[in-house]
């Protein structure tokens, strides 16, 4: 029951989750006691609760969670999902203690060297799917190619589209430009059958449309969705001012506002809430740890989606 606000945010969630399907099962590992408090009068035959003796904290390292963790709600959930006990796992908690617990009780599709973190977002156009936001700093390019593929075939999830443009996320759209890995993956996409390579994009071109998968490495993605999710927040919390002794500023001042609430609605993060990590054997979702009841509902309708999908095995179909 990991993420900053815990059964607080997750509770709620999850009631709303079995009231939008029917069909739906959930399993809650954790503090019993804390999980029933947010309950309150609430009884769903179809929520089952599991306690467990510990949990994974932010300050712990994906060593020691991978050690001395094992058996807390993280490691418990994980290895349900690998029994075939759930389609899917949900977690709010520590992203690096997720993904070495995850590479442990769940496993790597074969071939993967390296799993990615990715999610989809909203463009002019309708989405695209980023990734890798986090999981991995230092890449070489054949992991990009690799994150390419299994980007697809996330993406496909989210339109009919085909075939699906898929770009390099760099500091300019001109070949010379970046690190040597970067220019060398842009090789390999050009040469790769499979892969409809449209070239280097910027920052700027992310919510354009013009692509439907965007592949970099963990820091650089990690920044752009983060840079992008403030940029949003910020329009949200800004405050306008008027002289309401001027009718025209007034006027155009209301409709400025009305507008940007408009926008901001659209784009607030958290109806996007919710990354795959791709190339394990098993669909585990990440949400943020400080997502709301209503952030942490879109995590776990992401997680009910790529189950129905079967994301982890068609990720593992295309990369066989």
């Amino acid at each position: 029951m990991g993420g900053d606000l815990g059964p607080r945010s997750v509770v709620p969630a999850c009631v709303r989750a079995l009231e939008k399907f029917p069909s739906l099962e959930l399993t809650l590992f954790g503090d019993p006691a804390e999980i029933s408090a947010e309950l309150h009068s609430s009884h769903h035959a179809r929520l089952t609760l599991v306690e467990c003796e510990s949990h994974v904290t932010q300050e712990d390292a994906p060593a020691f969670a991978l050690r001395h963790k094992r058996d807390s709600s993280m490691g418990c959930a994980l290895q349900a999902l690998a029994d075939g006990r759930v389609d899917g796992m949900v977690s709010g908690g520590n992203t690096g203690a997720l993904m070495a617990l995850s590479c442990h009780f769940v496993g790597k599709v074969n071939g993967v060297r390296r799993p990615a973190i990715g999610k989809s977002l909203p463009t002019e156009t309708g989405s695209c799917f980023l990734l890798d936001l986090g999981a991995n700093i230092g890449v070489c390019a054949e992991d990009l190619l690799q994150f390419a593929r299994m980007g697809v075939e996330a993406q496909k999830l989210y339109t009919d589209q085909r075939p699906l443009k898929v770009a390099l996320l760099n500091i300019g759209s001109e070949a010379h430009k970046g690190t040597e890995e970067i220019r060398r993956a842009a090789e390999l996409f050009r040469e790769a059958p499979d892969i409809e390579y449209y070239g280097f994009i910027e920052g700027h071109d992310l919510f354009t449309g013009c692509v439907d998968v965007v592949v970099c490495d963990g820091m650089l993605g990690n920044i752009a969705m983060k840079s992008a999710e403030g940029v949003i927040r910020l329009m949200g919390q800004k405050v306008f001012r008027f002289d309401q002794k001027n009718a025209f500023k007034s006027f155009f001042g209301q409709m400025a506002i009305k507008l940007l609430r408009k926008w901001r609605s659209q784009l607030e993060p958290a109806r996007y809430n919710g990354a795959s990590f791709l190339g394990l054997s098993g669909n585990v979702i990440k949400s943020h740890g400080g997502a709301s009841s209503a952030a942490f509902f879109q995590a776990i309708v992401t997680a009910v989606h790529c189950a129905e999908a079967d994301l982890a095995g068609r990720v593992d179909r295309a990369l066989s």
